[in-house]
């Protein structure tokens, strides 16, 4: 009898575990489905932009990776120190990065967060060994060094911030000594000028020559400069990638690049978020350089009400 009272509670016990684990299972499952609906639901409403079914309907679980990926990172970084000139040195899961203090390091998680997504990369764009890179806003250099490691020759860092160019050459300075990187400290734009850049303090990221948000500060007389003239300041044997997010700026830098994707035809990720007709516009003008471009839409994010379209792939 004390056997088979064992038996019946050993079962019973088996019983209540495999109905829990099938609850969550259900669950986890109905999340996704969730998920899934809810991309198809904004596609269908029109609010999807120029992101294709099939990515809306990715779009929540991508949002959600990126959320966890930045959670982790928060947790898993560790302010190491600060100086005098307003800077401090993270060691984060991708390295020592020195990003510019007040309060500024949750950004910084996000933008990690962001390159642990690969959203620069298309398995028909992305850096390949060998490959001479221009990182248009390279901003702390994250992108740069991810490209390095990667296998690029040479990174071009193009960055106007004084702040973000003091971060972006501590960042990268055994690589600049080793000549695989250089940094140029002028925006990139259709024609030589000088123009007003505006500081965000609360995120250095969103520094642009084409916003003014409230509650940033103007810095007067900052250099831009074209990317074909850079190309032969630089003495370029060719352009292989570019990678570019520079606020809106995107389409004057491209006119000003005319040269260089016509005769290079470099592969591209370029950010087309920022101006509501970034994805029609930026399209129009590199295949009005170089006809014989292809493009990809890239990742997809949820945006609550809408989804948004970061990058498109060019090559």
């Amino acid at each position: 009898m004390n056997v088979e009272n064992r038996n019946r509670k050993a079962i019973a016990v088996v019983l209540r575990a495999s109905i829990f684990l099938i609850a969550v299972a259900g669950l986890g499952l109905l999340a996704m489905q969730w998920g899934a609906a809810r991309g198809f639901v904004l596609f269908v409403a029109g609010r999807a932009g120029s992101c294709s079914l099939a990515q809306s309907i990715r779009s929540p679980r991508e949002t959600a990776d990126q959320i966890a990926r930045f959670q982790r990172i928060s947790k898993s970084s560790r302010l190491i120190r600060k100086d005098d000139n307003g800077l401090e040195l993270w060691e984060t899961e991708q390295g020592p990065f020195w990003i510019i203090s007040n309060n500024q390091s949750q950004w910084f998680f996000l933008f990690l967060a962001e390159q642990g997504s690969d959203i620069y990369r298309h398995r028909e764009a992305g850096v390949r060994p060998g490959d001479i890179v221009l990182d248009c806003g390279a901003h702390y250099g994250l992108f740069a060094r991810k490209a390095l490691r990667a296998g690029a020759r040479l990174v071009v860092a193009i960055e106007p911030a004084s702040l973000n160019l003091e971060c972006l050459r501590r960042n990268l300075a055994k690589e600049i000594a080793e000549g695989r990187a250089t940094v140029y400290p002028k925006g990139v734009w259709d024609k030589d000028d000088y123009m007003t850049l505006s500081i965000d303090h609360q995120e250095s990221g969103a520094t642009s020559f084409v916003f003014h948000r409230e509650g940033t500060s103007r810095v007067e007389k900052v250099p831009l400069t074209t990317i074909d003239k850079l190309v032969a300041e630089l003495n370029l044997p060719r352009v292989d990638f570019i990678k570019m997010d520079i606020e809106g700026a995107e389409r004057q830098a491209l006119a000003g690049a005319r040269s260089t994707l016509a005769r290079f035809r470099p592969r591209m990720s370029l950010c087309v978020y920022h101006l509501p007709d970034d994805p029609l516009v930026i399209p129009k003008v590199v295949k009005e350089a170089q006809p014989q471009y292809r493009q990809a839409c890239g990742i997809c994010t949820d945006w609550g009400w809408r989804i948004r379209q970061e990058v498109e792939h060019f090559y």
